[in-house]
């Protein structure tokens, strides 16, 4: 009999598996408002932004080209019209006389005309003279002391194919020595201006 019970002390003592704990119910104090369990947060939602969109591309402004500047068209003198020059220069105690003869080699009649101007301090009829020493000083005109204004006189004249004009100007004396001198005619042809002149003519004045 003991051993009998000795073996169900032995049975006595095996345990069988352990209770999970229980927890213990919250104590709520009288008249206080059950407290609600915490609730977990819940998971956070992916949010999408809308796709970046570049910024539009602006269409690159040309400048505009500066204006060209208008181009002022200055005629030109018109060609001698088939006329032209030669000159011939002779020295003596009185001064120095300068001819100019111009001729009409073209086929038609050339109508020019001219006006006196100043030339070596005087108001004379064409041609034009300029004189310049050997060493390339230019030999001015005699001073008048003052200024001079040309009477306008329109000389009108019509040369003929092959006609030659004749044209004469009396200078000042000069010194003695070596010179150079172009004669020239300034005159209008058709509105245009026109200029006929000679080759240099040297000159020595002994």
């Amino acid at each position: 009999m003991p051993t009998l019970l000795t073996g169900c002390a032995v049975f006595g003592g095996l345990r069988g598996p352990t209770p999970a704990p229980v927890a213990p119910a919250p104590v709520i104090a009288p008249g206080a408002e059950p407290i609600a369990a915490p609730v977990p947060p819940a998971a956070s939602a992916t949010v999408e932004l809308p796709p970046v969109q570049p910024p539009p591309i602006q269409p690159t402004v040309q400048p505009s080209p500066t204006p060209p500047k208008p181009q002022i068209n200055i005629p030109a003198p018109p060609a001698n019209l088939g006329l032209i020059a030669v000159a011939s220069a002779s020295a003596d105690v009185k001064g120095v006389t300068v001819t100019l003869g111009i001729r009409n080699t073209s086929t038609r009649p050339v109508t020019f005309r001219y006006t006196p101007q100043v030339n070596w301090g005087s108001c004379e009829l064409p041609p034009l003279v300029a004189v310049i020493r050997a060493d390339g000083k230019a030999v001015s005109a005699p001073s008048t002391g003052g200024r001079i204004g040309c009477t306008e006189i329109l000389l009108t004249r019509t040369l003929a194919p092959g006609d030659t004009l004749t044209l004469r100007r009396m200078l000042p004396p000069l010194t003695l020595g070596s010179y150079r001198l172009t004669a020239w005619l300034d005159a209008e042809s058709a509105g245009m201006p026109l200029r006929v002149q000679a080759e240099v003519v040297a000159l020595v004045v002994r």
